[in-house]
């Protein structure tokens, strides 16, 4: 092709934003010629390469999006250590029918089991199948609430935690709630309910809800929307970061 049309099919890549198909034009061009390739197979590898990038891409803003903790995938969960959980429950919930269906799952056991790493680990599947998930800590969605009370915005954010397909709600009951905060979250529950699916981690048995949120009213209110279609998990054990800190062989293991 002479340099003069190249440069032309390359702007014309440009205006159409195939950026990917632009980086592996040549190469992809090479190939077709070795291969003997037909002018439409040719411009299938052109449309796969564009298409897989753009899914990449748009997997790695959703991810940014979630605000996960760094790693924390179901591959990295060990479940030999663990036992006290179903393997195969937590891969049949993988398969995310869960989210299509707007069930919820909840987590409940002491510090450090393994609870965030399931929740973050499923939330990550999710993301990868292109759902919208947003992982918060209760004490960090009830001040993100307060600060939208305090500016008018808290309609607006209810619904933008509604608007998620899986809302990932980590910690509940490390710290207690007064009656604005308890409200704020019976909210956020509510207006979750079977409008999408919400993963919850608590470190506290729910017959204690009623010391965490501000009345035992609004406990049994939130636990009743938030288990009517839940996938419940009741972890126990040592926690892993102290049985990491006072192990040799699993310090030795780094």
């Amino acid at each position: 092709m002479e340099p003069q049309r190249y440069q032309q099919l390359l702007e014309g890549l440009k205006r159409l934003k195939l950026r990917h198909v632009r980086q592996t034009l040549e190469e992809r061009n090479e190939a077709a010629i070795a291969r003997q390739l037909s002018y439409l197979e040719y411009l299938a590898l052109l449309v796969d390469d564009e298409v897989a990038a753009r899914q990449a891409t748009q997997v790695q803003k959703r991810l940014q999006a979630a605000r996960f903790p760094s790693g924390m995938t179901l591959e990295e969960f060990d479940f030999t250590v663990q036992t006290s959980v179903n393997r195969q429950a937590i891969l049949d919930l993988a398969r995310l029918q869960f989210v299509e269906r707007h069930e919820n799952v909840v987590l409940v056991g002491p510090p450090g089991v393994g609870k965030t790493h399931l929740a973050v680990a499923l939330g990550r599947k999710a993301v990868d199948r292109g759902y919208r998930v947003l992982f918060l800590t209760v004490d960090r969605l009830v001040n993100d609430l307060y600060a939208s009370l305090a500016d008018g915005t808290l309609k607006s954010r209810l619904k933008s935690y509604q608007s998620q397909d899986l809302l990932i709600l980590d910690e509940l009951g490390y710290l207690p709630m007064d009656a604005t905060a308890s409200n704020h979250l019976f909210q956020v529950i509510s207006g979750a309910y079977e409008h999408c699916s919400v993963i919850v981690t608590s470190n506290v048995p729910f017959q204690e809800w009623g010391h965490v949120f501000a009345t035992p009213t609004l406990a049994a209110a939130g636990l009743d929307r938030l288990l009517h279609h839940a996938h419940v998990f009741s972890l126990r054990g040592e926690s892993y970061r102290l049985r990491w800190d006072t192990d040799p062989a699993l310090s030795q293991a780094t």
